[in-house]
C-alpha cells in the first residue's frame, strides 16, 4: 500500500504541558464538579496524525472548561505516536507499533505481547 500524502493546513498544539493530569494516567486528566452527574470523557489522538482532537481539547483546557455537574476527563490518549507528528509526513505518526484499533481483542489485551498502543 503506498503512502498517502495529503497537505496539513493546521497547527498541532504542543501537548507536554498535559503530561501530568491528575489521576495519575499521562496525559488524561478529570475535572470533578462535586455534585452528581454524568461521566463524560473526551478522548484525543487515538492515532497519532489526528491532530484535530489534540487542537479540541487544548481548546477546552485553555477555555478552562469545566463541568457544571458530573466529571469530565480529557485524554490524549496516543501521545507516543502525535510526539512523532510530522506536517509533512502525517501518515508516519499513525501509530508506533502498530494501529491502535487492532488491540481491542481479549486475548491481546490480557496477553503477554508488548507494543507502545498495548501498553
Amino acid at each position: 500500500m503506498a503512502e498517502e500524502i495529503y497537505p496539513v493546513e493546521l497547527i498541532a498544539p504542543d501537548i507536554e504541558s498535559y503530561r501530568a493530569g491528575n489521576i495519575g494516567v499521562e496525559f488524561v486528566t478529570t475535572f470533578d464538579s462535586g455534585k452528581a452527574g454524568p461521566h463524560v470523557m473526551i478522548n484525543a489522538i487515538t492515532h497519532g496524525n489526528e491532530i484535530c482532537g489534540a487542537i479540541a481539547l487544548d481548546h477546552l483546557f485553555k477555555g478552562n472548561i469545566r463541568p457544571v455537574r458530573g466529571k469530565l476527563t480529557l485524554g490524549f490518549i496516543n501521545h507516543l505516536a502525535y510526539s512523532t507528528f510530522d506536517p509533512n509526513n502525517p501518515g508516519a505518526s499513525r501509530f508506533v507499533d502498530e494501529d491502535f484499533n487492532r488491540v481491542w481483542v481479549e486475548d491481546r489485551l490480557d496477553g503477554l505481547e508488548i507494543t507502545a498502543e498495548l501498553r
